[in-house]
């Protein structure tokens, strides 16, 4: 891919996903579309900011901060920042499509200095990391902690998996990966939010009720994943090397 597609489908994506959040935050949608759909976009305005944040700094904090000596002073500088502006946003009184963003602004403050994380990490080590934080969400999920952190507790779960375990390319260039895999992981994205949906007026009751009802808030992180793996594994190309069951193709370019 030249360098001017690049560039068309990178701005292309910011002006889209940011237009979608200032829509929201602005209360377009409902002007312009059917209160339905304005409604079910509003709802991923938390997805949508995680986001733009988790894709910016991928894309022009990470490859500029690796290996320098300013690397860690300013990721944790930029955690430290977006942390800050959580707590602010929660403790305010502006309306609830604003202060409904401080969870993904906590999330962004443990995620970027995820991300900055020097590669390749062991994808059993980020599958444990996601299975030891789901046991402790699952075993305090009645608590009012973890209730009030849904999406934030989501985003930590699963963005070890979409970057660690499934589209590890998108931060190596020379992991392996498979586009098998990707593909299932894509589907569940796309499939866990609408099966949740269903499932959720159906009142199962018990703990799979309980289960079912808390899922149903994960919708913005994975509204979120979808966006920015798409973007930088099928739009930009980062996929890394093949797997092992494809012959072996030159690495793609990174953006």
């Amino acid at each position: 891919m030249s360098q001017t597609r690049r560039t068309a489908f990178t701005v292309a994506f910011y002006v889209l996903v940011g237009g979608a959040l200032l829509g929201i935050l602005l209360q377009v949608f409902p002007v312009v579309l059917p209160d339905a759909l304005a409604g079910r976009i509003a709802r991923n305005s938390e997805g949508i900011l995680l986001a733009l944040v988790i894709a910016a700094w991928i894309q022009f904090a990470r490859p500029r901060l690796v290996g320098s000596r300013r690397e860690w002073p300013v990721t944790l500088a930029a955690g430290a920042v977006l942390l800050a502006l959580g707590v602010a946003l929660l403790l305010t009184d502006l309306p609830s499509r604003f202060r409904t963003l401080n969870e993904t602004l906590l999330a962004a403050a443990l995620v970027v200095p995820y991300l900055q994380a020097r590669r390749p990490l062991p994808g059993r080590l980020a599958g444990a990391l996601s299975a030891v934080l789901l046991a402790g969400v699952v075993a305090f999920n009645r608590t009012e902690f973890v209730t009030g952190l849904a999406e934030t507790l989501a985003a930590l779960v699963l963005v070890p998996i979409a970057f660690d375990v499934v589209d590890r390319g998108i931060l190596d260039p020379g992991a392996r990966t498979s586009r098998a895999l990707r593909a299932a992981w894509y589907g569940f994205l796309v499939a866990a939010p609408i099966l949740f949906s269903l499932l959720l007026p159906m009142d199962l009751g018990g703990l799979l009720g309980e289960a079912i009802e808390f899922a149903s808030r994960f919708a913005e992180v994975f509204v979120c994943l979808l966006l920015v793996e798409l973007f930088f594994a099928v739009v930009l190309g980062r996929t890394g090397r093949p797997d092992a069951t494809v012959p072996e193709a030159e690495p793609v370019r990174q953006a």
